[in-house]
């Protein structure tokens, strides 16, 4: 490891004889970089871990673990630190020197660590009959976080390498976690083909570096490539912002045939997104969005909701209070049906899902969607502004 930022070291463990045993490699350095992290606004940054694991497999019970990598603030920048397992018999000591470290902590943020990461890991300690948990961390998933809001990035899939590309993050890895299971284990092979060679032949000269320095460089890189890809991508948290955060309307109109909202959110996003339903538009730089919806001019019919209270009146076509209609002959009125328990309205509407503010109006009874009317009131109402376009955000990821 040539890069003069880092700091390379082996740990030692005493042997009864008095022998000294090479038992994991350990390396430290400073990221150089202070990326942006959305959890800074909620957490102590000095507090938050960042980490991943490369394994040889997905079971516990059948595969190991040899690395783990970690990033955490300090100094005014983020720091690697990297626990590697030269031999597959030293998980104990790899897990123990990561929980050992992790008393420092208090909020974990990983990448479908949930889904991976940490039943690994609580299932080795389980095997390997280590007292250590994560029940008392504060755990942050970003693809969990991210998940519900898929269909707006519009990619192939939500891996950690494809909202890299996506930010714009570039790594030197070219490797993907399954190709590093062999990589791990030419490297365990090389290792023990060089000890070999030089216990039998001490003046043989190993090449510098040699070919298992090469083959564990690769699989230093591709780990540590993960943590500052994991670093970078946090900043996908602040598309979460825009569904979960309050918004702050700036200004509200109508164009023609179109009502635009615009509204700042809580966090700024990294790249530029735009994405759409069947009613409606949303584009976002920065902190600032707009959502843009057809509107509806012409008539629409507002129904009550205590029909049996109510009678309609055919010629006219909408319905009166009975109150009312007992000044009208019974030969002009019947009693109204949920259908038809309605009076009418024209206007400019905007549609809504679940009829989310009200007064709302609908074309017929059986509509799901329904509409409210655009006027001055509403246009200047941000709290109604706010509701309006937290019902269409919501509708436009959940369906």
């Amino acid at each position: 490891m040539k890069n003069a930022r880092l700091r390379a070291f082996r740990s030692h463990f005493e042997l009864p004889d008095g022998r000294m045993e090479i038992i994991m490699i350990i390396r430290q350095f400073s990221l150089e970089q202070t990326s942006y992290c959305p959890l800074e606004r909620e957490y102590d940054l000095n507090k938050i871990a960042f980490f991943d694991i490369e394994t040889t497999g997905f079971a516990a019970e059948a595969t190991y673990l040899y690395l783990i990598g970690c990033a955490y603030y300090k100094d005014s920048s983020f720091q690697l630190m990297q626990w590697f397992s030269e031999d597959i018999k030293e998980e104990a000591i790899l897990i123990e020197a990561f929980f050992e470290f992790l008393k420092e902590y208090d909020v974990l943020l990983h990448y479908n660590g949930s889904g991976f990461d940490i039943p690994y890991l609580q299932r080795k300690c389980s095997l390997l009959n280590l007292d250590y948990f994560f029940d008392q961390y504060i755990s942050i998933d970003i693809y969990k976080k991210i998940l519900p809001y898929k269909k707006i990035f519009k990619l192939e899939n939500l891996k950690q390498k494809t909202l890299e590309t996506f930010l714009n993050i570039h790594r030197k890895d070219t490797f993907n976690g399954g190709d590093l299971i062999q990589v791990y284990q030419s490297y365990l092979g090389k290792k023990h083909y060089e000890r070999l060679k030089l216990m039998r032949t001490p003046e043989a000269a190993l090449s510098v570096p040699s070919e298992s320095q090469l083959l564990l460089n690769q699989l230093l890189l591709h780990n540590e490539d993960d943590i500052r890809g994991l670093l970078y991508i946090s900043r996908v948290l602040n598309y979460a912002d825009l569904f979960e955060k309050p918004i702050q309307i700036l200004q509200a109109g109508v164009d023609q045939d179109t009502l635009s909202i615009h509204f700042k959110i809580t966090a700024s996003l990294p790249v530029p997104i735009s994405f759409r339903n069947d009613l409606a538009h949303v584009s976002v730089f920065d902190n600032t969005a707009t959502l843009s919806v057809h509107i509806f001019e012409g008539e629409l019919k507002y129904f009550y909701d205590n029909y049996k209270d109510y009678y309609y009146l055919p010629a006219e076509d909408y319905a009166i209070h009975k109150s009312l209609a007992y000044y009208v002959d019974k030969d002009f009125r019947i009693k109204a049906k949920p259908s038809s328990c309605y009076i009418k309205k024209q206007g400019i509407f905007a549609p809504q899902y679940e009829m989310a503010i009200t007064p709302c109006f609908k074309h017929r009874y059986q509509d799901k969607l329904s509409f409210l009317e655009i006027h001055t009131d509403f246009l200047l109402q941000e709290e109604n502004l706010e509701q309006y376009v937290k019902n269409l955000l919501s509708h436009i990821v959940s369906k």
